[in-house]
């Protein structure tokens, strides 16, 4: 039976003012009309937005769902413990209004096979499973006293150490055979990693080179850390699509990710809850500093990304604790960007980042019905979003995931996501 959602304040996901009095009509899992003022309803069931706002589901483009504490401390945890902990941070990230999620690593595939074969609930999820990185990089987190590298256990996977170019293509290859949707690079130093520094680039130009040539033999492509603007050129200019974090690009290193079409994906939440919370949840003091010091950047990064014409896209990168407050990087992207253009980052942009542009994103006919229902507009006040309670619906492919219209929630079965075929345009503009 097709669904008609009548008299919704509609804000489509393009950046274009909210829309009142709007309807959305839903045949199976595609939207099939759009439009505002009076409709037929025909033999479709109506539901009455009653002036609440109708939008795209949330997509966030830099998760870690498998990161159920702070990285130094993962490892310390139980497999039960562990896989539990995935499991309620992938239903929480749907109803908290996610609809799709690229995890930028840590997360196995076995959790995505878990959601796509209905065995739990969860958003549509394309996951880098493991990071690349290189020894002593950002991924290798082994303390000096460690000598062997740690491996996946089939639920949290650290990533995998590889050195030169022919490791790095062995590398590349084997996250693509067991399951990879695209690949996560670690170009710079980072903040939680035990033995490097957030100022050092990491991976030689050759060896990024022959990592985006697999990925892009296999029609996906390469994400890739990376903070200063040496890692962030050398990724640019060896085929990298996307750059995660960015926060002390500068105006050259931006003008080249404009001019190649390269996303630039910043992620300030985590690095606010770091700050405030890293010390009690113990995370060692010189990590906690080195968040502080991109911390101090990240807004000015913003606004020289914006400036440049960089495609902005959106992550929360949040872990363990933090798993909950995904919705708040909108609410700090709004400083920059403006609440509108926060909303757009987080589904338009990330919707074509992710080569999905033609399937979600938008509340367009013939895209996939990913809606979620506000009580409120975030267009006025963005930080609703970060209130499961205000949202009254969620739809993930025409299913009604959660409903929450009659007081507490009320969730349903999650059938796969793809259980019928959905096409992955690849953008023209790949690099």
């Amino acid at each position: 039976m097709d669904s008609l959602f009548v008299h919704a304040t509609l804000i489509d996901g393009s950046g274009i003012d909210p829309v009142p009095d709007a309807w959305v009509r839903v045949s199976g899992q595609r939207i099939t009309d759009v439009g505002a003022g009076a409709t037929a309803a025909g033999s479709a069931r109506v539901i009455d937005c009653a002036g609440r706002t109708l939008m795209p589901g949330l997509i966030d483009a830099h998760t870690h769902l498998a990161a159920g504490d702070y990285l130094n401390q993962v490892h310390l945890h139980s497999k039960p413990v562990i896989a539990a902990q995935a499991f309620t941070a992938i239903a929480d990230t749907l109803d908290a209004g996610f609809t799709t999620v690229r995890d930028a690593g840590f997360t196995d595939y076995g959790f995505k096979q878990a959601v796509t074969s209905g065995l739990a609930r969860g958003p549509r999820m394309l996951l880098a499973t493991g990071p690349l990185s290189q020894t002593g990089g950002h991924s290798d987190f082994r303390t000096r006293q460690e000598t062997e590298p740690r491996r996946s256990d089939g639920l949290y996977h650290p990533g995998l150490v590889v050195d030169g170019v022919s490791e790095c293509r062995r590398g590349a290859r084997d996250l693509l055979r067991r399951g990879a949707d695209h690949i996560k690079i670690m170009a710079s130093g980072g903040c939680t990693s035990p033995t490097d520094d957030v100022r050092h680039p990491q991976f030689t130009a050759e060896e990024i080179a022959a990592i985006v040539y697999e990925a892009q033999s296999q029609d996906t492509y390469v994400m890739a850390h990376a903070y200063t603007p040496r890692a962030i050129l050398s990724c640019v200019e060896n085929g990298v699509r996307s750059i995660e974090h960015a926060n002390w690009v500068d105006a050259t290193s931006a003008a080249a990710m404009a001019e190649a079409g390269v996303f630039a994906v910043p992620t300030i939440a985590t690095y606010e809850l770091l700050a405030r919370d890293g010390a009690g949840g113990g995370m060692p003091a010189d990590q906690i500093q080195q968040v502080k010091d991109v911390l101090a950047s990240a807004y000015d990064a913003l606004a020289l990304l914006r400036d440049a014409g960089v495609k902005i896209a959106s992550g929360s990168d949040v872990l363990g604790p933090h798993q909950g407050h995904k919705a708040l990087e909108l609410e700090l992207k709004a400083r920059v960007l403006g609440p509108m253009g926060a909303l757009v980052a987080a589904t338009a942009t990330n919707a074509q980042l992710l080569g999905l542009a033609d399937e979600i994103g938008t509340i367009s006919v013939g895209k996939l019905a990913d809606l979620i229902l506000l009580d409120g507009n975030p267009a006025d006040n963005i930080r609703i979003l970060q209130d499961p309670n205000r949202i009254h619906l969620i739809v993930l492919g025409g299913d009604i995931v959660t409903d929450r219209r009659d007081g507490p929630s009320s969730v349903t079965a999650v059938r796969s996501p793809f259980r019928s075929p959905m096409t992955v345009h690849t953008p023209e503009d790949r690099p």
